[in-house]
């Protein structure tokens, strides 16, 4: 093969080569500035960054029940619940009847500031796009089609992973509890959530040092005994709180908060909302 035929191929190669590492890297920074926006928008919104998708549903998807809007946003109900109620409180979404169960729909005042900040990147992207040929558009269409549907597909593998069990899940973390010491660990906890509970108690049920003990439970958790104590006690004070039945006041002791408002702490920090004001918007519903 003539020497300069190899050469000018290999230059080609190398500018191939180049090209795509530049585009992995503008993808890389478009994605960050994105996410840089978005954490701006829902500043200026006075909205968690986290809200935003549940808003962009509800734009192009129309009104949807709860249980849809979890479902298409891979959330779960007391995620979407917490946001549709922010969105309510800011005035951004409300709930009207829809047969069985309510459905949430943008006002007008959201649909207002949504296209107060997110309509001039259309219109420049628009005029960005005017720069290219029909044929360079159909080209960018199909690589982005084609590398959503590459980014999809491990999405997919990785959520199978969230289905697995802990202590499946984190197999690759050595020191962790044994599944048996942790289902029993769990089962306590749960049958003591109205009592103090010690980590002393927690050690013992796993056969471990305090230390030990400790160290092994967040690797396979991911969450520090206390941590995971609250987080039970919060989710039976939130099952409580929704039907309706009992007094916060009582539903503080049940759940081993002690007082009220001990349990309006955790409730906030981790929701956004007090229990009475998640009792009021009727979160559930």
């Amino acid at each position: 093969m003539d020497e300069g035929v190899t050469r000018a191929r290999s230059r080609a190669a190398g500018r191939r080569g180049q090209l795509i590492a530049e585009l992995g890297s503008e993808v890389a920074r478009f994605q960050e500035e994105s996410g840089a926006f978005d954490e701006v928008a829902s500043q200026v919104l006075a909205l968690d960054r986290r809200d935003l998708p549940c808003m962009t549903m509800l734009l192009f998807g129309g009104p949807a029940t709860v249980d849809r809007l979890a479902g298409a946003l891979h959330a779960s109900r007391l995620t979407v619940s917490s946001t549709i109620a922010r969105l309510q409180l800011a005035g951004y979404a409300r709930r009207r009847p829809g047969g069985r169960a309510a459905v949430v729909e943008l006002t007008e005042h959201a649909r207002e500031w949504i296209a107060r900040i997110w309509a001039p990147l259309g219109d420049e992207g628009a005029r960005l796009m005017a720069d290219y040929s029909t044929r360079d558009l159909a080209t960018m269409l199909d690589f982005l089609c084609r590398a959503r549907g590459v980014q999809e597909r491990h999405l997919s593998t990785l959520r199978t992973w969230l289905l697995q069990p802990q202590s499946r899940r984190r197999p690759h973390l050595r020191g962790g509890l044994a599944p048996a010491a942790l289902r029993r660990v769990e089962v306590f906890v749960e049958a003591n959530l109205e009592r103090s509970i010690r980590l002393h108690d927690l050690a013992a049920r796993a056969g471990l040092s305090l230390h030990h003990f400790a160290r092994a439970f967040r690797t396979s958790t991911g969450v520090t005994p206390r941590e995971f104590v609250e987080q039970r006690r919060f989710e039976r004070a939130r099952s409580l709180i929704e039907e309706g039945q009992r007094s916060l006041a009582d539903i503080a002791v049940i759940c081993g908060f002690g007082t009220q408002s001990r349990l309006t702490t955790v409730f906030r920090r981790l929701t956004g909302f007090t229990p009475a004001e998640y009792r009021r918007l009727g979160v559930k519903r």
